[in-house]
């Protein structure tokens, strides 16, 4: 596959992402990195020991149910040592937006065509509608990304990049999305033919599940037409023959026992909890008996604390997740059982975004 100029104008880094618009943009994005690694992620743990400490001296409740969760908050928000800590932390994610909207929207326009050209070759195909109806929930600038998912014409660009940026490093050559698509449950039959991917955004994943199933026919599907088209242009430049569509995850739209596997990748997080319950529905609809769904996610709160489920409302309040919480308290391995998956033992340390594996019944 040929390298596409407008995304690789001054080549590509840690894999596949799209290098910056110059030079000083990504020696600036370098210490946004470079200060989250240290400001933020080397000293959760420190900050996290500290928290439960004035929890502890202030007789706190360590339960996570929300009037403690509450309490934490009105507490531990008093502290200069937490306010600057999570005030840095919102500060640097709006930074690195800025800088990677900036520096992209430089080229838009060369970038959006781009896309248009990308539509006409394959591998793979792409499909969306101009007059597809986004639901309200979808239209929240989820991680303060300027203008969400489905808003942004250069959304799935901005996402790709700010996920290298976000996770420190460990995006970088799609190591994390390897990592996560090893952990998806595999059919009671071992057979594996067609591989749907709920909410694929960029189509990390979708790619990632490629990589494991080769012949397999892989479908990624997103809210956003914007996701699904870059989607569609960052397979085609490793030459991965994906199928990405722009379809509600709750209104699927593919026969019924159609999927050997389906996975759900950091999507039920970021939709309500009625949404969350048609999503499952839905998923058990469409997977064939004997096969396997794999939702990775946060763990609820009966595995956590207060301070856990503070850090979680604050991520929530400072990271644009307006529907964390609640999915957290879902305990949604319980919904996917009512809905009637099999459920395999589920273990919520054994990984760092927990992995709940479901089973269609074969009656």
């Amino acid at each position: 596959m040929a390298t596409n100029e407008a995304f690789y104008k001054r080549g590509k880094t840690a894999g596949v992402f799209p290098s910056l618009s110059s030079r000083r943009d990504e020696a600036y994005m370098n210490f946004i990195e470079d200060a989250r690694n240290l400001l933020l992620h080397a000293q959760q743990k420190p900050i996290g020991e500290y928290s439960k400490l004035l929890l502890n001296n202030a007789g706190k409740s360590m339960e996570p149910d929300p009037s403690s969760t509450m309490e934490a908050v009105e507490l531990l928000m008093k502290d200069n040592v937490l306010k600057t800590y999570y005030r840095i932390k919102r500060t640097l994610q709006e930074s690195f937006w800025e800088c990677t909207y900036n520096s992209l929207n430089m080229r838009k326009n060369d970038l959006l065509q781009a896309l248009d050209d990308a539509e006409k070759i394959g591998p793979g195909s792409v499909t969306y509608d101009p007059s597809f109806s986004i639901p309200e929930y979808a239209t929240s600038e989820i991680h303060i990304q300027p203008g969400g998912n489905a808003n942004e014409p250069l959304s799935g660009l901005l996402y790709d990049y700010g996920s290298k940026v976000f996770m420190g490093g460990a995006a970088d050559n799609d190591m994390f999305a390897d990592m996560q698509a090893s952990t998806v449950g595999v059919p009671k039959n071992n057979k594996v033919n067609r591989i749907l991917d709920l909410g694929c955004s960029a189509g990390v994943t979708s790619s990632a599940l490629k990589r494991i199933y080769p012949d397999a026919e892989v479908w990624g599907i997103d809210v956003s037409s914007h996701m699904v088209r870059y989607a569609h242009a960052r397979a085609i430049e490793q030459n991965y023959d994906i199928n990405f569509k722009q379809m509600l995850a709750e209104e699927l739209n593919f026969d019924n026992n159609h999927f050997d596997i389906v996975v759900a990748n950091l999507l039920f997080h970021e939709v309500p909890v009625s949404v969350s319950k048609k999503i499952l529905s839905e998923t058990l609809r469409v997977l064939r008996p004997g096969g396997s769904f794999t939702l990775i996610d946060f763990p609820g709160d009966k595995t956590r604390d207060v301070y856990t489920m503070f850090f979680g409302e604050m991520d929530a309040a400072d990271n644009g997740e307006p529907f964390l919480p609640g999915f957290v308290r879902s305990n949604v391995e319980e919904i996917m059982e009512e809905v009637g998956f099999e459920m395999s033992p589920y273990d919520p340390s054994k990984f760092i975004l927990a992995g709940r594996i479901g089973f269609k019944p074969n009656n």
